[in-house]
């Protein structure tokens, strides 16, 4: 009997041996799956509900104070560091409400400087300026000139003093792009877990730019007391966005209520909030396409038509005023003073703009160059060499040529100087947008596609079936798209052994790594987290920021329509109207220059053969314009002068353009800048040519006049 229990001691002892080992062995391979997942958090920078503490862990406070080490830090940008060494030199205080304003502006738009600074550097500039032009007017450049420089002397200081208000703006111009992503963030941490704090830490998290900023500073100001509570802080945030963006403020006070309800109305509220920024932005978006187009009606016609078709004038205007109006005012005028006020009123026009949808961030994406770089085998290699070494030569060559006392040959030389400049700027621009274009059209793609991927994903999880035959269901149906082949990656990872985390996220094997848009990401990371409950609540999440997704696509396509109906015209006035009027004028000029070079030759034969001359051929001979010797301008310097106008009018229409359909987007920029100006280069020597071909030496036979 004994010997019998003994052998059953020994018999549980080895099964609880072995018990214990099964265990260890289990919490060895869950710490080593928990080492791996905080491993691929801290790769992805992004944070989600941990498992079985739904509540907001709030951060450490170093991570805000290394926050405020990179918003505070020591000025870096060149505004920065010239207001704080003006505030060294000139320092001129300001109190009360103007300080205060200006202070305002600098934190809205995250500029390390005082308004002592920004003051002192605005009065700085104008001193300087105003010394070196009363020190050219002793020289002798002459008094119309000098108002023009004390014009651009006034007008910098007035917009180096303004800088911190046009800054703002477009800060609040980047942040409202933004909104409608932020809150679908918030939206998808609050369905696994209703807490406001939590879903702005995660959308600060998952946004990049001013507003991740923003959020990011707002949890600092709860972590360290600024407010006493949250609600309070969330509420003070409501209302200073109120006078910024009306419908980010009314869905973030719609989610304040979201902790207080049930689920069924947690559930509607969600959906209402997507609904009313979704439709404000909508609606906006309306109102200001329709506000645009008197605003573009101006800058058509007097920023591009009607300056251009001035210039004609200019010529005879040298006549009866040479001592006055010189070419060098021409070109001041035309190529510095109005490119800057037509840049001016963009920005005013762009300082009004609705959000709109932020471009994908391609800058983790495999094999993605930065800016100003291209990709060449396996390195990459600086542009701008590339621009320079293509358009130097042609640049070079048609200086030597725009001597040539022949006006044709001048003018064709001159010519190429303008697209010599133009062809380094499109060489630079296409280079720099053509591979990163690429990567970000994939990304667009596939967020596009994301979410039939969720639904069908979704509807498979809720009839039953387990993680990998729905995967294999879902990449069935949707086959041509490009979000199937990602989640073909992830199914044959799972083959292979991997867990659906890991074939997603690994940082070797993982699936998303080959399409890196972070709202794929971190949607995927909260469907994972609502997997860890059941299945049954990652099909539902699925299939619900399925709708939120299509309802974001829909919004953003009805946008691009609406702002691409209103910018069309101004294309068209870019690519066509503007280089057209300035090839034209080109010619009428040469033919007016050549009539009045045609006059002055004909003047001299009277005056040596000792002929009498009328009063108008003694004011065109002996008067101001002088024309009895030379001309006051070439033609092939006022072809530089109109082609200069015509290069900078379409880099700058190009930059409104894009800003307008997609807010800040250099990429974009650059893009849209080098088909620009291919087609206007084109349209301008075409228009040029073909006209003085037809009617130009027609034209100067028939109103050259016999003496």
């Amino acid at each position: 009997m004994v010997q019998e229990h003994s052998k059953e001691v020994i018999v549980l002892a080895l099964f609880k041996s072995k018990k214990e080992k099964e265990e260890e062995a289990r919490k060895a391979a869950e710490e080593e799956k928990r080492a791996e997942y905080s491993k691929v958090l801290k790769m992805m920078e992004i944070k989600v509900p941990p498992k079985g503490k739904p509540e907001f862990a709030p951060s450490k406070p170093a991570e805000y104070r290394q926050f405020l080490a990179e918003v505070k830090s020591k000025p870096f940008t060149l505004f920065e560091r010239a207001a704080a060494t003006a505030e060294k030199i000139l320092p001129i205080k300001i109190t009360g409400s103007s300080a205060a304003a200006i202070d305002e502006q600098l934190k809205a738009a995250y500029i390390n400087a005082t308004p002592t600074g920004v003051v002192s550097l605005a009065a700085l500039v104008g001193i300087v300026f105003s010394v070196l032009i009363v020190i050219g007017l002793f020289l002798g450049i002459g008094p119309v000139f000098g108002i023009f420089a004390f014009g651009v002397a006034g007008g910098t200081a007035y917009y180096i003093y303004n800088y911190p208000a046009t800054s703002a703006r477009t800060v609040q111009m980047r942040m409202s792009a933004d909104t409608i992503l932020g809150i679908l963030y918030m939206i998808v941490f609050m369905r696994s877990s209703p807490n406001l704090e939590g879903g702005l830490k995660f959308a600060a998290e998952n946004l990049e730019g001013p507003l991740a900023w923003d959020l990011k500073k707002l949890i600092w100001d709860i972590e360290v007391g600024v407010y006493p509570t949250a609600d309070i802080a969330i509420s003070s945030y409501v209302e200073r966005w109120k006078h910024i963006n009306e419908e980010f403020a009314e869905a973030l006070n719609m989610l304040r209520g979201v902790g207080s309800v049930g689920p069924e109305r947690r559930d509607q509220l969600f959906n209402e909030t997507i609904s009313v920024i979704l439709n404000g932005t909508r609606e906006r978006a309306k109102r200001y396409a329709s506000g645009l187009r008197m605003p573009m009606a101006m800058l058509h016609a007097m920023g591009v038509l009607l300056p251009v078709m001035g210039l004609v004038l200019f010529p005879i205007m040298l006549i009866f005023m040479s001592d006055v109006v010189k070419p060098v005012f021409l070109f001041f005028g035309y190529d510095i003073l109005l490119p800057m006020s037509v840049y001016f009123f963009m920005s005013y026009v762009l300082s009004t703009k609705p959000p709109t949808f932020s471009q994908p961030d391609i800058s983790k994406a495999k094999g993605a160059p930065a800016l100003g770089r291209f990709k060449l085998g396996k390195s990459t290699v600086p542009i701008w060499p590339i621009a320079v070494a293509v358009s130097m030569p042609i640049v070079a060559f048609s200086w030597f040529g725009m001597s040539n006392p022949e006006a044709f040959e001048s003018v064709v030389f001159s010519i190429m100087a303008i697209g010599g400049i133009a062809t380094g700027l499109i060489t630079y621009c296409m280079l720099d947008a053509a591979q990163k274009l690429k990567i970000r059209a994939d990304i667009e793609k596939i967020e596009s596609e994301f979410s039939v991927a969720l639904f069908q994903l979704g509807n498979a999880l809720s009839g039953g079936a387990p993680v990998e035959t729905a995967i294999e269901r879902a990449i069935a149906n949707m086959k041509g798209l490009k979000i199937a082949d990602m989640f073909q990656k992830v199914n044959e990872n799972m083959r292979l052994g991997y867990t659906f985390e890991q074939a997603l996220f690994d940082d070797k094997v993982g699936a998303i790594w080959n399409y890196p848009s972070k709202l794929i990401a971190s949607i995927m990371r909260t469907i994972l987290e609502a997997s860890r409950k059941s299945l049954a609540a990652a099909a539902d999440s699925m299939m619900t920021i399925s709708q939120y997704l299509k309802g974001i696509h829909e919004v953003k396509e009805d946008i691009a329509e609406i702002l691409g109906e209103t910018t069309s015209s101004m294309r068209f006035l870019a690519m066509f109207l503007a280089p057209m009027v300035a090839g034209v004028t080109v010619t009428m000029a040469m033919v007016i220059l050549k009539i009045l070079s045609s006059i002055g030759a004909q003047l001299s034969q009277l005056v040596v053969s000792g002929e009498g001359m009328t009063p108008m051929q003694n004011l065109l001979f002996f008067g101001p314009g002088m024309l009895g010797g030379t001309l006051p301008i070439t033609a092939s310097g006022f072809q530089m002068i109109v082609g200069l106008y015509m290069f900078e009018t379409a880099v700058l229409i190009s930059v409104f353009l894009n800003r307008i359909e997609y807010g800040e987007d250099v990429i974009g920029e650059r893009n849209t800048m080098a088909k620009i100006l291919i087609v206007a280069i084109i349209v301008y020597v075409l228009a040029w040519y073909i006209t003085y071909t037809m009617f130009g030496g027609t034209l100067e036979s028939l109103l050259t006049p016999t003496v």
